[in-house]
C-alpha cells in the first residue's frame, strides 16, 4: 500500500494562515507599563492586574457583548469577562515646579501599622520645618528654583550648621514629593543615589502595582558591592530580604496607593548566632548558602513604595530606600 502526499490547495492555505493570524492577535499583549508622561487608557481587569496602552499607538476601543477589543496599531488584544473599568490618564506636564507646588505638609509614617508620623517637613512660601517624630528640628528659610531646593540645617550641639541641596520632583498629581542627592559620605561614583520620599498630608496617590513585578535592589552607601535589601515580585507572590540583617521573608502582598503590605508565611536568617552582618549571605547579590528557618523577629512588614518606572522611593527601619530594578 503506497501512502499518497496531502497537497493544501493554495487558496486553502491563505484561509489557514488568516486563521492562525486572527488567533494569535486576539491572544496578543501590546499593553505597556504605566507611563505618567504620556497619555494612556487603563483596563482594570478582574484578575491579573491592569492593563495600560498609550492613546498615541490606539485606534479605538471596541466593546462587543462580553469583548472588549483594544484595536492597537500593531493589532487587537481582546478581553472576554475581564475589564471592570476603563479609565483615562492625561500626561503630566513637564512645568517648571514653584514655591506653591510645595506649600503644604509631606509626611511619611515609621510604620503603618502605628499611624506616627516618622518624619515629616511643612513648606510655607518662604520657610521650611522639619520635623522627626513629634519633635520639631528647626525651622527656616529655604530656596526653590528650576527644581532645586537648598536650605541651611542650624548648628546643634553635636554639628555645626550645613547646607543641604536636593534635586526635586512631584509625582502622581503632586501628591507624592521626592528629594534625590548624593551624600557627601559616599567614596563611591557608580552612578546611585539617595533619595527621600513624603507623601502630602491632605492627598493620597493613586498608584498602580502594574510595573511592581521584579527584582528591586536599595544600594548600601551607593556601592553595587553591597546590597542594603533586596525585593522580589513575581504575581501575587513576595520575598524581601534584609540583607545586614541576613533576614528573608516569603509570602504574599498587598500594594494600595503607594503602601506595600508584605504578608509573610516563613521567616529566614541567613546567619548563625556566632555570624554578625551578612552572614552567608552575599551582599552583592543577596544569595545566600543556607537560610535557617526561624520565629517572625517583629520587623515592620508595611511601608511606603512609591513606584517611578525603574526607580522605587521607600523608607525601612526609618532610613530613605532608593530601590533600582534589575
Amino acid at each position: 500500500m503506497t501512502m499518497k502526499k496531502m497537497m493544501m490547495k493554495p487558496a486553502l492555505l491563505i484561509l489557514l494562515a488568516g486563521m492562525a493570524n486572527s488567533v494569535m492577535a486576539q491572544n496578543a499583549d501590546h499593553s505597556v507599563e504605566r507611563d505618567n508622561t504620556k497619555n494612556q487608557v487603563m483596563l482594570k481587569l478582574n484578575k491579573g492586574g491592569d492593563k495600560y496602552y498609550n492613546t498615541a499607538d490606539l485606534q479605538y476601543i471596541d466593546i462587543k457583548d462580553k469583548d472588549v477589543i483594544v484595536r492597537h496599531n500593531d493589532g487587537d488584544d481582546t478581553y472576554t469577562n475581564k475589564v471592570l473599568d476603563i479609565a483615562f490618564f492625561k500626561a503630566d506636564k513637564p512645568t517648571a515646579l514653584t514655591k506653591a507646588d510645595l506649600v503644604g505638609t509631606w509626611v511619611v509614617k515609621a510604620q503603618e501599622e502605628s499611624g506616627e508620623e516618622a518624619f515629616s517637613y511643612t513648606f510655607t512660601a518662604d520657610k521650611l520645618t522639619a520635623v522627626e517624630q513629634g519633635a520639631e528640628l528647626f525651622t527656616v528659610p529655604y530656596t526653590f528654583e528650576d527644581g532645586i531646593l537648598s536650605y541651611t540645617v542650624p548648628a546643634t550641639e553635636w554639628s555645626e550648621a550645613y547646607t543641604e541641596t536636593m534635586n526635586v520632583s512631584l509625582l502622581y498629581d503632586k501628591s507624592v514629593l521626592v528629594m534625590k542627592y548624593k551624600p557627601e559620605e559616599w567614596e563611591t561614583d557608580e552612578g546611585l543615589e539617595e533619595a527621600e520620599v513624603y507623601i502630602n498630608k491632605e492627598k493620597q496617590p493613586d498608584i498602580s502595582s502594574a510595573n511592581l513585578d521584579g527584582k528591586w535592589f536599595c544600594y548600601h552607601r551607593g556601592s553595587k558591592s553591597e546590597v542594603r535589601s533586596g525585593l522580589w515580585i513575581d504575581g501575587d507572590k513576595a520575598e524581601f530580604i534584609i540583607g545586614a540583617w541576613a533576614t528573608r521573608m516569603v509570602g504574599t502582598y498587598t500594594y494600595e496607593k503607594g503602601i506595600l503590605t508584605l504578608h509573610p508565611t516563613d521567616y529566614y536568617s541567613g546567619r548563625s548566632e556566632y555570624d554578625w552582618g551578612y552572614g552567608r549571605i552575599d551582599p552583592a547579590t543577596l544569595e545566600c548558602s543556607q537560610w535557617d528557618k526561624i520565629e517572625n523577629p517583629g520587623f515592620p512588614e508595611t511601608f511606603v513604595f512609591i513606584l517611578n518606572g525603574e526607580e522605587a522611593y521607600s523608607w525601612y527601619a526609618n532610613l530613605p530606600c532608593l530601590y533600582y530594578k534589575q
